[in-house]
């Protein structure tokens, strides 16, 4: 008796509600919650769009580059074979270090640094836009981003090692006995094709690595 006396006056008592006032709210509470679980999926899905256009992005200027570098580096490869083939020529400055590279330097310097400054000059496109892309990616919140700057510090920089080589064998004229100046040629002249292909090879391996995995954290 006492269970039925309670639902009766809770019947009573919803007869008198507005119904419509009721479902109005409730509708609107409904809408709100769908309007604000579809802003977080559009937000989910523009972050992610952001984060997949940037790694496609970044993804061919570093082929384009790494691509690129395979002239220069070809090309140092044959300079290094020129101031070896020095290493017994009758004429060898004397009093100096290094009078292989300096006499190399002296016969064939500007003409070689002409060639490998224009197979650089090609490369700077991709490089530039490589730097730019890396820079401008922190901000995107990619996972290990800073795995995806050294990969690209570290690709852009065998530009800037054979770079520097570039501009010494083209100037002849510098005071060769200078000791900073034989510091500076010394390290130069020890650039390695084989070494600068093999950094190129690993860091682009470390760069896709980084692509693959966010792709993967993307689209799980």
């Amino acid at each position: 008796m006492i269970m039925t006396d309670i639902l009766k006056r809770i019947l009573q008592n919803m007869g008198g509600c507005n119904w419509a006032e009721i479902i109005k709210g409730v509708v609107s509470i409904w809408v709100a919650t769908v309007a604000t679980l579809a802003l977080k999926t559009w937000k989910r899905q523009s972050k992610a769009q952001k984060q997949t256009d940037f790694m496609d992005e970044i993804t061919n200027s570093v082929h384009e580059f790494v691509t690129a570098m395979s002239a220069p580096t070809e090309m140092l490869k044959y300079i290094k074979i020129g101031i070896e083939s020095h290493a017994r020529a009758p004429d060898l400055p004397h009093g100096i270090e290094n009078p292989e590279a300096v006499a190399y330097i002296q016969k064939h310097g500007k003409e070689d640094s002409k060639k490998l400054l224009e197979y650089l000059n090609l490369c700077s496109p991709s490089l530039t836009k490589v730097l730019s892309l890396s820079a401008k990616g922190q901000v995107l919140g990619l996972k290990n981003y800073a795995e995806c700057q050294n990969a690209c510090k570290m690709l852009t920089w065998q530009h800037e090692r054979i770079q520097a080589l570039c501009y010494i064998i083209g100037s002849p004229s510098l005071n060769w006995e200078n000791p900073e100046v034989q510091k500076t040629l010394s390290k130069v002249i020890q650039l390695d094709h084989e070494e600068i292909r093999r950094e190129l090879g690993d860091y682009n391996v470390m760069f896709l690595t980084f692509v693959k995995e966010n792709y993967r954290n993307i689209f799980k």
